[in-house]
């Protein structure tokens, strides 16, 4: 096999797909809440019927967007906060960052907030969807409090200038098991990386939500302590 040629494959390969020649300059750690939302089973509705598939998608991001927009996190007036959300198919990644400050600076108003918004975005949805859904089973949140890293990479139209677009660490991927961990129509939480003082008002404001404590082992951390609420659709 020549070399060459298969250099200029590669070469030609990634030439399709621009997003793949970024390169990074550095990740900067930081601390913030992570949070992953999706539809459950949605691959299988698109392929049985793409119509109502992407009617339920629809309805899905704009009860997202309607509830997170509007009666979210008290950090999202905050200047410390950044915010990034990113569309993954049928779901979406939210992260609020705190720019100042450590895990600690993370109030407890903030993460029990965000806990009760997501309970009413399982909810609002559960009850749109039932419309037109044929079966009662959607979604499911996980959040997670934590450390990741953010990617920084020059902009290619101006290379004094730097952008901020894709995130990496292992509080987003307990957010995405923590999402697996909800379904269907439900929302689990792990603060674990926060002080002992906070978990203890935390766990008292959320307990009173319906929130249960429950142990699950996740891969790559072990035996981890959650906090789990579902939605009983058979109440009113």
């Amino acid at each position: 096999v020549d070399p060459m040629s298969t250099v200029q494959e590669n070469t030609a390969a990634i030439s399709r797909f621009p997003g793949l020649e970024d390169e990074y300059v550095k990740a900067e750690l930081h601390n913030g809440i992570v949070v992953f939302a999706d539809i459950r089973e949605f691959t299988s509705y698109m392929d049985a019927n793409s119509d109502y598939a992407i009617s339920l998608l629809a309805c899905f991001r704009r009860v997202l967007s309607q509830y997170f927009s509007g009666k979210s996190l008290k950090a999202n007036g905050n200047e410390r906060y950044t915010t990034f959300a990113k569309e993954l198919g049928d779901g979406v990644m939210m992260i609020w960052i705190a720019e100042q400050g450590s895990i600690t600076d993370i109030s407890v108003d903030e993460i029990t907030g965000l806990a009760f918004v997501s309970q009413e975005i399982v909810k609002r949805f559960f009850e749109l969807s039932a419309d037109f859904a044929p079966e009662k089973y959607h979604v499911g949140i996980g959040i997670a409090i934590g450390s990741f890293q953010r990617l920084l990479y020059r902009d290619k139209g101006n290379p004094t200038l730097f952008r901020y677009r894709d995130y990496t660490g292992g509080t987003i991927n307990l957010a995405a098991r923590l999402e697996g961990l909800s379904r269907p129509n439900g929302v689990t939480l792990c603060f674990s990386a926060l002080p002992l003082n906070k978990k203890k008002e935390i766990i008292a404001c959320i307990s009173a939500q319906q929130f249960k404590e429950a142990t699950h082992d996740i891969r790559g951390l072990g035996k981890t302590q959650v906090f789990q609420w579902k939605l009983n659709g058979e109440e009113p």
